[in-house]
């Protein structure tokens, strides 16, 4: 009886190996199949936090009479504001450091301008080409960020 095998012995090391290493293959493609949970995490945060440094620029300029401006491109944006004869970096923070767009995320305007600005007054009044539409997008999610002159707003884009 040497190395011959019982039908009921059950199965080898190898054999559960080969399973093991099968649904680990199987698991791995399912995860790489479904959307990203991070990927929205990410550009929703980004949204928000754009919509949040607008909102804080508008109200800084309705307090302090100061005009500011969002300069933005494709990977980032940064705040400056109006001192007397030229636009200058923001002083105050969170609105004087320069932001860069993290998870891949990118920045244009829903006309498709990938970089621009907005001015922000203290009359809080839309710019003359009406309410401005920025849009953000990661691995086929979007979020737009509205902003009326007043307020900035944030809401999901269709694909």
């Amino acid at each position: 009886m040497g190395s011959a095998r019982l039908k009921d012995s059950g199965v080898t090391l190898i054999e559960v190996l080969i399973v093991l290493v099968l649904i680990g293959v199987s698991a791995g493609v399912v995860t790489y199949a479904l959307p990203s949970a991070r990927a929205a995490r990410t550009i929703e945060q980004e949204a928000n936090l754009l919509s949040a440094r607008i909102n804080l620029a508008a109200e800084r300029s309705l307090i302090s009479g100061q005009h500011y401006r969002l300069d933005w491109t494709v990977a980032g944006y940064r705040f400056l504001q109006w001192q007397g004869q030229a636009w200058t970096v923001a002083t105050a923070a969170p609105l004087n450091e320069e932001h860069q767009l993290a998870g891949g995320a990118l920045l244009s305007q829903t006309g498709g301008d990938r970089r621009g600005n907005l001015r922000i007054t203290p009359d809080l009044v839309p710019s003359a080409e009406g309410v401005a539409q920025l849009r953000l997008v990661a691995g086929g999610i979007q979020q737009l960020i509205t902003f009326d002159g007043f307020a900035a707003q944030t809401g999901q884009g269709g694909s």
